[in-house]
Order: structure tokens, then C-alpha cells, then sequence
């Protein structure tokens, strides 16, 4: 009998040690995981209770992963939610202000970040995870694998529920449009168009548009204003902007804007920063030039075809259901 207990307990203190073992990986949670970034990079495991975001999306996508409390400093670039606002100031370029920072995790972007910094901040031991949103896939991609490290796996998986289901609405209510010729235009003076592969690729390719730019030149090149007047192209979307909107009215005055004068080529201007910040707003992005398209095809919802109207300009609204993100 003595024998029994005895081995009862070792057997006990055997299991007791064991899961006491286990029990430091079982709480740390999330946070301590490592994960591999959307370049490939690897991001080694650790706790996160201090974030440093490089750019205006990767902050925004923090603040819409209820993760606002995490965040000790915004790019200088950064406007959205109004919190940010009350935080201090970091230029993506001060690698001494970062380090100060002493943040566990630094957010970068491909299309924000440079490289140098990024690599340069490896080299000095932060933990640097860099987003590639080149899809609306890779948007969702980034929701789920940000909210996993950052400790809020089921926001995470809200987040990209939610950007899947709005894609696939709009996608649904594009279905049926006519498939035009189309550039997004990032800038005109020199004229520089989203290129495919890229997440305004994938914008134009879901509102059932064409994207005419040139591949083979990096996913931004510089394009000749001689596209403008490609007999295929009947629509540009760009974003609404002050300085966009200038350089728009000195090129639609120049030869190569001949046909967006006549009317033949249709411009539809989409809230600013959803279309060209990477984020969480980015399908708001989608709903609004899929809409521009609806009321430029369709009779009864203010149909204008190409070669009647010129401009559509579209609302800068807070997303629903896009978890508050700007």
C-alpha cells in the first residue's frame, strides 16, 4: 500500500514539473511567438508591449487591431484615428530617435520603408515586421499575421473577415460592368502609374478595369504621356488630392490630354487616403470607384458613359465595419 502512494506522488510531482515546464510557453501567448514577415524576413519570437509603426498604413492597422496601447510613437505622416495625434513623432529616417524608442516590435511597409533603415534596424537588434500589401488578399494576410504578433489574433481575424467580405460585395455588384481601359495614376508631372502587382493593380482589376500600364518596370514607373492617348484607355482613377488635382488640369491643357478634354477618357478622383495608403480603409477605396463605375454605366444611377463627363469625385468617408480604421 505504502508502494501505491509513494508512487502516486512521484507520479504527480512528475506531472506537477512538467507542466510548470510548459506553463511559461502556454501564457506568453501570441506576443511571444515568432512569425516570418510578407518579405520573407524571419521576426524572432518576444513579448510586444512597445510598437513603433514607420508609416501612416501599419499605424492605422495597430489602431483597427485594438492595439492603440501599444503604440509609443507615429511617423510624422500619420493623421488617422485621432489618437495618433496625441502621440509623439518619429521620422521613418531617425534610426537614433527609433532605437531611443526602445520599441519591441518596429512595423514597416515596402512601399513606406527604406529598405536601408529596415535592415539597418535588424543589425542593431530590433524585431522589425514588414508588411507587402500588393492584394487585397495580402491586406487580409497582414490583418491576421499583424494581429497574431501584436497578442490580438481574433481582431486580426475580424479585420480580414471583414475586408474579404466587403471585397467580395463589391466584386459581386462589378460583375456585371462592362470591362474598360484604365491607369491608376499616382502622380502627373512626370506621369507615374501603378504598374501590375500592385494592391491599385488589384483596386482597377476588381472594379472590373483594365490596368494599361507598362509591366516590366518596377511597380511604380514613370510613363510616357503618350499612354494618355492609347485608344483603349476610357478610364484614369486617381486620388483626391490638392497637388493631384493641379497637376491633372496642366496635363488635361497639354496635347497629351487631348482626350481627357474632348470627354472620351473618364476620371474618377477616390477618397485620398484609403486609395493610397495600403490599410485598413482600402476597401472603402474598392466601394467607392466600384459606385463611380455603377453611376457611369448604368441608366437610373446618374449614368453618364464615357465621352459625356469628365470628373467623379467620390466621398472620403470612415469605413463601416473596416474596425475604425482610417
Amino acid at each position: 500500500m505504502r508502494s501505491r502512494v509513494v508512487d502516486h506522488r512521484r507520479t504527480h510531482t512528475f506531472w506537477r514539473g512538467f507542466f510548470a515546464l510548459l506553463l511559461p510557453f502556454a501564457c506568453a501567448g501570441p506576443q511571444a511567438l515568432g512569425a516570418v514577415d510578407q518579405t520573407g524576413a524571419t521576426v524572432p519570437p518576444g513579448s510586444v508591449r512597445r510598437v513603433v509603426p514607420l508609416a501612416p498604413d501599419v499605424t492605422e492597422l495597430a489602431f483597427a487591431l485594438g492595439a492603440g496601447d501599444l503604440v509609443v510613437a507615429a511617423p510624422t505622416a500619420a493623421d488617422f484615428p485621432p489618437e495618433v495625434r496625441r502621440l509623439p513623432r518619429v521620422a521613418p529616417g531617425d534610426l537614433e530617435a527609433i532605437v531611443a524608442l526602445r520599441p519591441d516590435l518596429v512595423l514597416a511597409t515596402t512601399a513606406g520603408s527604406d529598405p536601408r533603415a529596415v535592415a539597418r534596424l535588424r543589425e542593431l537588434g530590433l524585431r522589425v515586421f514588414t508588411v507587402d500589401v500588393t492584394s487585397f488578399e495580402r491586406l487580409a494576410a497582414a490583418c491576421r499575421e499583424v494581429g497574431r504578433i501584436l497578442g490580438r489574433r481574433a481582431q486580426g481575424d475580424r479585420l480580414a473577415a471583414s475586408v474579404e467580405a466587403r471585397c467580395a460585395r463589391a466584386g459581386a455588384a462589378a460583375a456585371s460592368l462592362p470591362r474598360r481601359g484604365a491607369l491608376y495614376v499616382v502622380w502627373w508631372e512626370p506621369l507615374i502609374v501603378a504598374a501590375p502587382g500592385t494592391f491599385h493593380d488589384d483596386l482597377l482589376r476588381r472594379a472590373a478595369l483594365v490596368n494599361l500600364a507598362p509591366a516590366g518596370a518596377g511597380r511604380y514607373p514613370r510613363a510616357d504621356l503618350e499612354l494618355l492617348l492609347d485608344p483603349r484607355l476610357q478610364v484614369i482613377v486617381a486620388a483626391d488630392e490638392p497637388d493631384l488635382r493641379a497637376g491633372f488640369a496642366r496635363t488635361e491643357a497639354a496635347p497629351a490630354g487631348a482626350r481627357i478634354a474632348r470627354g472620351e477618357v473618364r476620371v474618377i478622383w477616390l477618397p485620398a487616403d484609403p486609395a493610397s495608403r495600403p490599410g485598413p480603409r482600402l476597401p472603402l477605396a474598392l466601394e467607392a470607384l466600384v459606385a463611380a463605375r455603377e453611376r457611369m454605366e448604368r441608366p437610373g444611377t446618374g449614368h453618364r458613359a464615357p465621352g459625356t463627363a469628365r470628373h467623379v469625385r467620390q466621398r472620403q468617408d470612415t469605413p463601416a465595419g473596416g474596425g475604425g480604421a482610417r
